[in-house]
This record gives structure tokens, C-alpha cells and sequence, in this order.
């Protein structure tokens, strides 16, 4: 431990057990502070990344695909139907 003459006079002396006091934003702050703010951070790049690709990717359908109807089959005078050939003499 260091002597008293080491140290300016108007720093105080520190308790028994406390090895170093920090100054500054965030001085003193405890590890699961900065891990939760960690997940909040990724959590909100992840919730960020999602609304862009919902926006960019165009909604998917409910609904199944009906089949096209088929085209209606030719019945009389549509065309369907040929004179029959003139009786040859």
C-alpha cells in the first residue's frame, strides 16, 4: 500500500476492501448493466431488421390459387359442327 506522502491531500483515503474508484459516465457501473445493455442494443438492431425486410418483401397470399376455368367446348352453330359433304352423283 502506498504511503500517505504519495497522494495529493485532497484525495480521500480508501475503505478496506475497495481496490480502485472510477470517474466518469459509467464509472463504477456493474457488468450486468453493460451485458443488458448489450441485449437491449442487439435487440432493437434485430427488431430493426425485421421491419425493413417486412417492408421490402411483398405480403404473401391467404388464399390458394383457383384453377382457370377451361375454355368452354364448342356445342352447335359455334362453329363445331360441319356440313356434312353433298351426296356425289
Amino acid at each position: 500500500m502506498r504511503g500517505s506522502g504519495d497522494l495529493p491531500p485532497d484525495v480521500p483515503l480508501l475503505p478496506a476492501g475497495v481496490l480502485c474508484v472510477r470517474f466518469g459516465s459509467g464509472a463504477n457501473c456493474s457488468s450486468a448493466g453493460s451485458a443488458i445493455d448489450v441485449l437491449f442494443y442487439g435487440s432493437v438492431l434485430v427488431g430493426a431488421l425485421a421491419v425493413a425486410l417486412g417492408a421490402a418483401l411483398p405480403p404473401a397470399s391467404s388464399k390458394p390459387k383457383a384453377k382457370p376455368d377451361p375454355p368452354p367446348s364448342p356445342g352447335p352453330g359455334d362453329g363445331g359442327d360441319f356440313p356434312a359433304p353433298p351426296p356425289s352423283s
